[in-house]
């Protein structure tokens, strides 16, 4: 959690972001982490990757993102998490 705090923080400070209060937005992010999988689980026949994909642009435009950036990022490839864990290891 300190890791995703600074992160919010670390864009809040490069201009990326605009939130008051980086703990509730954390706080916020988690909570629509949370009913996201709710949701999901309770509508398996949802489309999980565009859901995810709206909740995704819905707080990065709650953070003060234009909705043109928010798209863009939406749209970028997921990083290939194999190469994620053999960077952090």
């Amino acid at each position: 959690m300190r890791a995703a705090v600074r992160d919010i923080r670390a864009a809040a400070a490069a201009g990326r972001f605009e939130v008051e209060d980086p703990d509730l937005a954390l706080a916020m992010t988690v909570g629509a982490q949370l009913a996201l999988g709710s949701l999901l689980h309770a509508q398996p026949d949802r489309d999980d990757a565009n859901s995810s994909d709206l909740i995704v642009r819905g707080l990065l435009r709650q953070f003060g993102m234009t909705a043109d950036e928010a798209a863009r990022i939406c749209s970028l490839d997921l990083p290939d998490l194999d190469m994620v864990d053999a960077a952090v290891m």
